[in-house]
């Protein structure tokens, strides 16, 4: 196993998605507001787990021990789901199994990770809703 310092590809991907953000939300947002989440080393060390064993199930403890992080694991693989990634996440008797499928972007949960982005930037909820409303995203 061999995890880079930094992951070109992780990089490329973020870029994609944040040219993505601008070019749908962009004008319903303040300049810089639409800033893609989870960038940082924790995301980008899975990730590059996962690549590097792309479309093979890993098992859960493995990829626990190369972010160390016992408990967030699922959690850091969903928010890697909401980037556009086909992660894959399931529960055997076995344990727990993670699989990459893809390198291949889809944006169908663009709207909810703007409203991630959106819910760690506005406290007030009726603010959020406005802004999501006018960016034709319903409001979870």
């Amino acid at each position: 196993m061999h995890l880079p310092e930094r992951n070109e590809d992780f990089h490329r991907i973020h870029a994609r998605v944040q040219a993505e953000l601008d070019a749908r939300y962009g004008n319903f947002f303040p300049d810089g507001f639409l800033k893609t989440p989870y960038s940082g080393q924790l995301h980008e060390r899975l990730f590059s787990l996962l690549q590097e064993n792309l479309n093979t199930d890993l098992e859960g403890d493995m990829l626990r021990i190369v972010t160390a992080d016992s408990v967030h694991t699922e959690r850091r693989a969903r928010e890697l789901r909401e980037l556009g990634l086909d992660v894959e996440c399931r529960k055997a008797k076995e344990g727990d199994f993670y699989n990459l499928h893809s390198l291949d972007l889809t944006f169908e949960r663009l709207p909810s990770l703007v409203r991630t982005i959106t819910r760690s930037k506005v406290k007030e909820k009726s603010e959020r809703d406005r802004l999501l409303e006018r960016a034709g995203i319903q409001s979870a």
